[in-house]
């Protein structure tokens, strides 16, 4: 069977020779396949017999075993489960179930193609709502699907890494060398300097060492001279930087006029690396109406193209091409949605099927710029009737979900529109609320348990509806998520049946944690204090602090070098702020991303790096 065109997924074992314990490669013949492998795995093997996120596994290249496996398939997306030893035997016929089941079934084909720009928006969606093991599977899809270039799934990768802070490793990518040659948009050649920032400048220029910094940029910045050419205006304060350090050492007048001319350019620059910045004060125009005529001048020749939020959704209604508009990220550059909010929705409800479907592609930009600070509930309110009109029930749309529901709750909305929402979010609960998605669940009812509640029958309902499917299928939750539902329960007044465990049980799982220092970040300062409080229970000797900088300060640096785990929301994260952790963080510290940005994902994360195992 291990060469027939088949469906069915290869099972292959492997016993580890000093612990003993058995795992097992589920290999897809066709990678096409392997997102639904995935996906029965998660369905058969679950959490109730092995800890598995439903992603491919990373395989050690210097492994023989690994790399003789991956060299049987022909591609990469192989899935490693492994299971306690008190589950083992039930993993090994969970697994028989799985391919006797596949193997019985009507033949038909896997592959059920998912159109190309659905996924890049399910991918923006879960990247904005800090879905990062979705934004993974979905960069797997992409690449899979051989719908994009070579250098498009560069550029999400490039992009994905930026946004979790990985600096190191984006840098260290193969196809970098490739990306910076292609004229990469600005979000891409943003992320490559600003990481190269964070890896090899920012020490020296901070300390004013710029031999030290001329001799780290000879030595490491190969790729920074290829990135000098193109707009400054839209590049973030670290790459600004980088590009001003780079044209004192390898002279660039467009850069040095630029810097000298705009003040706006040279403040970011300042505001990292004050006596680079000096060395541009000479021969800096005096007139500052000269500065503004010049930049009015600048916008007149730029072409025509949507400049705010709600000419953004006018030009998806008229169906005009906005691809470039996504593609650079104008939108960062804009005023917040909340301006125009109620212009704006009311756009969004009067699109037809065709625009609502294209329109879905601005809510990752539409979450992104929240960062928590004024909402724009009622487009976000249009978005939450567009995605459950179009059951946009996906594991990145649900995260998008999530996050719209926070910006509706965080505006304080009155009774009827409260309970509007809730009953609308819960109508199709049954289809997609269930254990296989109880972070989610948990997050949404965690919004409702610490939001401000106009109408408790609504909040009564809308818990009842979500919680009720978890209850049902309990002995499917881990115990961190099953406690947590209790609580949650209790807090909004539900009474559902949970699996307990007893006192000295529960507290011998978190007996063998050690003292640690723990760094929670989010910028969602509720949900920040729900975990820590959650902890101080479970482990008390734990030291945990939270923290929602935007920008590192020297406090929050000392937290990080003292942090044994550091566990982050990346919701609306900038790469400063995350990047700012990893290259400041100790190298034996724990780093962990929650797969969302609610409390329950975060507890989940943080549980995890407590305990020292992999989420599921």
């Amino acid at each position: 069977m291990l060469h027939e065109n088949s469906d069915v997924p290869v099972v292959l074992p492997r016993q580890d020779p000093e612990t003993r314990q058995w795992m097992a490669y589920v290999i897809s013949l066709d990678e096409r396949h392997a997102v639904v492998v995935g996906e029965l795995l998660r369905a058969f093997v679950g959490t109730s017999f092995a800890r598995f996120h439903g992603l491919p596994a990373k395989l050690d290249p210097r492994d023989p075993i690994d790399q003789a496996v991956v060299r049987f398939a022909g591609h990469s997306s192989i899935f490693v489960i492994v299971s306690p030893r008190s589950a083992e035997k039930s993993m090994w016929n969970a697994i028989r179930l799985l391919q006797q089941a596949v193997r019985l079934r009507p033949k038909r084909s896997l592959h059920v193609p998912t159109p190309v720009g659905r996924l890049l928006s399910q991918f923006d969606v879960a990247m904005a709502a800090g879905d990062n093991a979705t934004s993974a599977s979905l960069l797997e899809q992409l690449s899979a699907t051989g719908g994009l270039s070579a250098t498009n799934i560069a550029y999400l990768r490039i992009k994905r890494l930026a946004r979790l802070g990985r600096n190191a490793e984006l840098l260290q990518l193969a196809e970098l060398p490739d990306v910076v040659t292609t004229r990469p948009p600005n979000p891409i050649r943003d992320a490559i300097l600003a990481a190269t920032f964070t890896t090899i400048l920012a020490e020296p220029l901070a300390a004013g060492e710029f031999e030290t910094a001329r001799v780290r940029l000879v030595e490491a910045g190969a790729l920074v001279p290829a990135l000098m050419d193109g707009p400054l205006e839209e590049l973030s304060a670290e790459a600004l930087t980088v590009l001003a350090f780079a044209a004192l050492n390898m002279p660039n007048k467009s850069i040095t006029v630029l810097l000298r001319e705009r003040s706006s350019l040279l403040a970011r620059v300042e505001s990292l690396a004050p006596g680079l910045a000096g060395r541009y004060c000479h021969g800096r125009p005096k007139n500052p109406a000269d500065e503004a005529e010049k930049a009015a001048a600048r916008l007149a020749l730029m072409p025509t193209a949507p400049a705010s939020w709600i000419e953004l959704a006018r030009a998806v209604a008229a169906d005009s091409d906005i691809r470039g508009v996504l593609k650079d990220e104008r939108w960062r550059l804009w005023s917040s949605a909340a301006d125009t909010d109620e212009e704006m929705a009311s756009v969004l409800g009067q699109l037809d099927d065709a625009a609502a479907d294209r329109v879905w592609a601005l809510v990752g930009p539409f979450v992104d710029a929240d960062r928590y600070l004024r909402p724009a509930p009622r487009s976000a309110r249009e978005f939450l009737t567009n995605a459950l009109t179009h059951d946009r029930f996906t594991p990145a749309d649900l995260a998008g979900i999530v996050a719209l529901t926070e910006i509706v709750l965080r505006s304080a909305p009155d009774a009827a529109t409260y309970a509007h929402v809730l009953d609308d979010l819960t109508a199709e609960a049954s289809r997609w609320a269930g254990p296989d998605r109880a972070p989610i669940v948990l997050d949404l009812i965690d919004l409702l348990a610490r939001s401000g509640c106009p109408d408790h029958d609504a909040r009564l309902r809308a818990g009842y509806m979500l919680l009720r499917p978890l209850s049902d299928h309990g002995s499917r939750l881990e115990s961190d998520q099953a406690a947590f539902a209790a609580q949650l329960s209790t807090e909004i007044g539900i009474e559902l049946p949970w699996p307990t465990l007893a006192e000295e049980t529960a507290a011998s799982a978190w007996s063998p944690v050690p003292a640690q220092e723990l760094l929670l970040y989010s910028l969602d300062e509720r949900a920040l204090d729900r975990v820590a409080a959650a902890l101080a229970t479970l482990a008390p000797q734990v030291n945990v602090v939270t923290s929602h900088d935007q920008v590192g300060s020297r406090q929050f640096k000392q937290w990080v070098r003292r942090a044994d785990v550091v566990v982050m929301a990346t919701r609306c994260a900038t790469h400063a702020a995350t990047g700012f952790i990893r290259s400041h963080s100790r190298p034996a510290t724990v780093i962990r991303e929650a797969d969302g940005s609610g409390s329950a994902s975060l507890l989940r994360a943080a549980t995890a790096a407590l305990k020292r195992a992999d989420p599921a």
